[in-house]
């Protein structure tokens, strides 16, 4: 599911302009950005928690240059399902 067919759910199932629908999808995945940029964890209940996390600094080998080159450590987010949702996924 694309941006734009969130937004058109939105405008069927809500009493949203369409104008409405994108300006509250372009602020919730904005504040989700900004949050993840901070390194805040995000809990949507029944869908799923986003957490961030750091990699360490770790060793790796140029295969075409034979060369051990350093990965450094840098953060990423994990996309954890709640239960419920693996749940309904998996009948």
């Amino acid at each position: 599911m694309r941006k734009d067919e969130i937004i058109d759910h939105m405008v069927n199932t809500t009493t949203l302009s369409r104008s409405q629908a994108i300006s509250a999808t372009e602020s919730m995945i904005e504040a989700i950005r900004q949050a993840l940029i901070r390194g805040e964890s995000i809990y949507l209940r029944s869908l799923a928690t986003i957490k961030t996390y750091t990699t360490k600094e770790r060793k790796a080998r140029n295969i075409s240059k034979g060369t051990t080159i350093i990965i450094p450590s840098q953060r990423a987010a994990k996309l954890i399902l709640s239960n419920n949702l693996k749940t309904e996924m998996n009948k």
